[in-house]
């Protein structure tokens, strides 16, 4: 009785186990999922190109007198202000140098009185020959005039005498004189045409005085011009001493050697006691802010930077992007074959460190007006690369074609997709098509569970 009783039951569990197994195959599975809209837009990618940050500035620290450092206020590493002492060096033998710079400047000032004495004589020769000039001048004038009076009165007797011996030529001619008083009147009228002529080519004596005297006048013209390049030179001279004497007084003393910009020690050759010189620096400061982000680019990706334009660069190390502006682009490439460019970026709180990773970010249009979706909504198997879209609560298969990809975002076409149709970014790879599905909102994680 009692084993009838078990095979009854038996029975019973099986056919009730039937009918639960056709209830669940009656029920149609749906599947939770993330969506997200397709855009149609200009696909813009982000090229990266690799750089590094290097220090806005580099300053040499180099004390302007040599002496002995003695006082060194910085260590390696220490930030310091523009115009902080970072160390005091004493010149040594200041007061000796001084003394002799003194002397300089007083016989470079005795040099510059003797020049312009000099000068005074020069001008004072100058008015004199002047005056001698005009005397000259006076005294060749009433020479002409004299002259001239004798010229004329020598013509006059030319023009007596001429006619005088015209005359006894006739009278002789006519055989009323005899020869030898026209030969005497001829003789007369020569003689004083040779006198004329005498006297109307004469040059007056003082000419000569005059062409002396203006002679002089040059001669002294050309000393007053030396003497005023000898005043020139003793004022330089004095000028030059002076400064020395400036430069010796300020060596004489401890001179505070300042920091020429903010920022960091980045070496530092020297200690305190040690002696330096105002040729080669003792200590380097690094500019921290701005910094510099330098990369070496090839000839394509040239076009890619203008001068003046803000770019974005990925400071790797910290995990963060910063705005940098372009401030050189070289039109020459360097002994690579790269050409050089160079961005600007803040740095107040002096986060970005010399040596960094940088990443330029470029921003670039690579396909017009297309289809935007996700790269997490695309699915490619078997050779086919598709999308789910959802219609009707149903994942319907949708055909596409990549024609540019990034690392969040896939450019495609497709003749079936609508350009702000739901595409299924999460969940869709236990799905067929035609499957029921749920949205999932992002921000509920009960409803996801």
């Amino acid at each position: 009785m009692k084993q009838l009783v078990m095979v009854l039951s038996l029975v019973v569990l099986a056919a009730c186990m039937q009918e639960e197994t056709g209830s669940e195959k009656a029920e149609e599975r749906v599947t939770p999922v993330q969506v997200d809209t397709v855009q149609k837009d200009d696909f813009v990618i982000e090229r990266e190109i690799s750089g590094s940050a290097t220090a806005g500035e580099q300053a040499p620290v180099t004390a302007k007198t040599p002496g002995e450092l003695v006082t060194l206020n910085v260590e390696k590493g220490d930030r310091v202000e523009k115009g902080e002492t970072i160390g005091v060096v004493d010149p040594g033998n200041g007061e000796s140098q001084v003394e002799l710079q003194e002397l300089a400047v007083r016989q470079a000032e005795q040099q510059l009185e003797n020049a312009r004495l000099s000068k005074e004589q020069a001008a004072a020769g100058v008015e004199n020959a002047e005056d001698q000039v005009t005397l000259a001048k006076q005294a060749s004038q009433s020479e002409k005039s004299q002259t001239a009076q004798a010229a004329e009165a020598a013509e006059q007797q030319y023009e007596q005498a001429k006619q005088l011996a015209d005359e006894t030529q006739k009278l002789f001619k006519e055989e009323k004189i005899p020869e030898a008083l026209y030969e005497q009147a001829a003789n007369r009228a020569e003689q004083a045409q040779a006198q004329m002529k005498q006297l109307s080519g004469q040059a007056p004596a003082s000419a000569s005085a005059v062409a002396q005297a203006e002679a002089q006048v040059d001669q002294a013209e050309q000393q007053i011009e030396q003497a005023d390049m000898a005043v020139e030179q003793a004022e330089l001279q004095v000028e030059q001493a002076n400064v020395q004497l400036e430069q010796a007084k300020e060596q004489a003393a401890n001179e505070a050697v300042t920091a020429p910009v903010s920022g960091e020690v980045a070496s530092l050759n020297a200690s305190e006691g040690d002696l330096v010189t105002n040729q080669q620096p003792f200590a380097t400061v690094v500019s921290l802010n701005p910094m510099t982000i330098t990369a070496s680019v090839t000839a394509e990706q040239l076009d890619l930077f203008n001068k003046e334009e803000e770019l974005k660069v990925d400071i790797g190390a910290l995990e963060d992007e910063v705005t940098a502006t372009v401030t050189y682009v070289s039109s020459v490439p360097d002994d690579t074959g790269l050409y050089p460019v160079e961005a600007r970026v803040d740095n107040g709180e002096e986060t970005i460190k010399p040596g960094m990773m940088a990443t330029f970010l470029l921003p670039e249009k690579v396909v017009e007006d297309t289809l935007i979706i996700p790269t997490d909504s695309l699915v490619e198997e078997n050779e086919e690369t598709f999308v789910y879209q959802i219609v009707d609560e149903k994942a319907v298969q949708v055909a596409v074609e990549v024609v540019e990809r990034q690392t969040d975002q896939v450019a495609v076409t497709s003749e079936d997709l609508p350009s702000d149709a739901d595409v299924i970014t999460s969940g869709q790879l236990t799905l067929t098509d035609g499957d029921l599905v749920r949205v999932m909102k992002e921000d509920s994680p009960d409803e996801a569970r």
